[in-house]
This record gives C-alpha cells, sequence and structure tokens, in this order.
C-alpha cells in the first residue's frame, strides 16, 4: 500500500511466486515432451525411409547391401527407383542363386582383344609355371649381335614395330 499520496498504490504486495514456478514447470514438462516426440518421428522416418527402399532393391532384383550406398535424401520409392535408374550402368541385379543378371547383350558380346605372341607367351609361362624353352645365351647373342634397332625389335618382339602400344 502507498504510504503516501505521491506513492503509486502497491498491487503486487499480494504476489504469490508459486504461480510462476507452476507455468515454469508446465513449460519445462511441454519441451521436454516436444523433443521425446521429435526424437520418436524421427526414428519413425528412419525405419519407414529403411523400409521402403528395402522393399524397392528387392523387387527390382538389387542385393539388399546396396541401401547402405543410396543417399539419405532418398527417402520415397520414386526416387530410389529413380536413383537406381539413374546409376544402373554402376549396380547389377541378383538372380535368386545370387550370381549378376547381365546387363544387356552389348556387354556379353564385347569383342575379343587378340592377344600378341609376347603376352601369350608370358601368360602360357605363367599357367603352366614353366620357363620358355631356349637356351639363354642364343638370345644374349642375337640381342648383342643386333646393328639396328630395327633388329633388335624382331628379336624382343617378333616385329620391327617394336612393342603395341595400348
Amino acid at each position: 500500500m502507498a504510504t503516501n499520496e505521491y506513492d503509486l498504490p502497491d498491487d503486487f504486495d499480494d504476489f504469490d511466486d508459486n504461480a510462476m514456478a507452476q507455468v515454469r514447470k508446465a513449460h519445462k514438462a511441454a519441451t521436454k515432451r516436444v523433443k521425446e516426440l521429435e526424437q520418436e518421428l524421427q526414428g519413425f522416418r528412419v525405419e519407414s525411409r529403411k523400409r521402403s527402399v528395402q522393399e524397392v532393391l528387392t523387387s527390382r532384383g538389387y542385393n539388399p547391401k546396396l541401401a547402405d550406398l543410396i543417399p539419405d535424401d532418398v527417402t520415397t520409392a520414386e526416387d530410389v527407383s529413380a536413383w537406381l535408374d539413374d546409376r544402373a550402368d554402376l549396380f547389377q541385379p541378383v538372380t535368386p542363386d545370387g550370381s549378376e543378371v547381365q546387363a544387356s547383350d552389348a556387354e556379353a558380346s564385347q569383342q575379343q582383344v587378340e592377344t600378341p605372341p609376347w603376352a601369350q607367351q608370358f601368360n602360357d609361362v605363367v599357367n603352366t609355371g614353366q620357363a620358355p624353352t631356349g637356351d639363354e645365351s642364343q638370345l644374349l647373342a642375337m640381342i648383342q649381335s643386333a646393328k639396328t634397332p630395327d633388329d633388335l625389335n624382331r628379336i624382343l618382339f617378333g616385329a620391327s614395330e617394336g612393342p603395341p602400344v595400348y
């Protein structure tokens, strides 16, 4: 209460601090509940995405381990299908027995590269585990007797052009 006429009346003398504490307590509980619900929602989103990605992968015949490579922003089944279509040249569908399916006949009918004779000789040595027949000293004498680079290429590579360039 005001003691003189210039003082403003003090209406807060009977102020109860308990009401404000209750409001703070209710706000704190509501904030905590909102955080719990947000975490639960995030868990549902992750589980829903995981399930939809797995369904798309299995329905299209891809290995389920591919789900780890799909970015997090690809969430819906349509997005996953579009992502797989964009990268179809990288990933091959898997048949039920576990073997990969051929992507196209073009890959299966790729032209075979002809193996040069010197590489074939090397492959034969590797596959059989035996050195080629021939005398080292004879080969060394032929190399030392070569007069021109063409002669040396004929001895080493079987052609005067030298080794093939790939």
